[in-house]
């Protein structure tokens, strides 16, 4: 595949379609919201679970894919030369009628942290060109979010996810 099926920006991600001719396909760039919900033990007794979710507007992204194909991503990074199981993540979100979501702690009554329920979808990635990664996906159905961590720094700005949904039926898409 030639270099061209790159996004433009570091940190940006793309879909590429092989079905005929190779097409790059932005994803639903999201800027997501961060809730913070207590459990009603910890509202009452001060003993309870505190939960933090990352919400994403919108029951469906607006880049929609064909279902029973691999999906293939080009992630743009600074370079091509670090492990990117450590800092690119692809999650498959819980999908609700106005919002996709995702549980990313959850703090017990004993302020031990925990890792959320983020279901983490597998993938394998090989090195494209000299400043990106291609990954594959393999064919499955729901929606989906990439998250690309700062491999070299605890990077906590405003989480943003690169979002695309994969459906058989295509009824509901907006």
């Amino acid at each position: 595949m030639a270099q061209r099926f790159e996004p433009k920006w570091v940190g940006e991600v793309a879909v590429l379609d092989c079905s005929a001719d190779t097409v790059m396909i932005p994803t639903e760039k999201a800027n997501v919201q961060v809730k913070t919900s207590n459990s009603a033990g910890r509202i009452l007794f001060d003993i309870g679970n505190v939960r933090r979710k990352i919400i994403v507007k919108g029951g469906r992204s607006t880049t929609q894919l064909r279902a029973g194909e691999p999906i293939y991503l080009v992630v743009k990074c600074k370079d091509n030369e670090t492990d990117p199981s450590g800092f690119i993540q692809v999650v498959r979100f819980e999908e609700k009628k106005k919002e996709r979501r995702s549980e990313l702690a959850k703090v017990n009554w004993l302020d031990n942290v925990t890792q959320g329920n983020m279901d983490f979808v597998p993938y394998t990635a090989d090195a494209y060109g000299r400043r990106s990664y291609l990954l594959r996906i393999e064919p499955q159905e729901g929606e989906f979010g990439v998250r690309i961590l700062n491999p070299d720094e605890v990077d906590e700005k405003m989480p943003i996810f690169y979002c695309f949904g994969v459906h058989a039926d295509d009824s509901d898409q907006q």
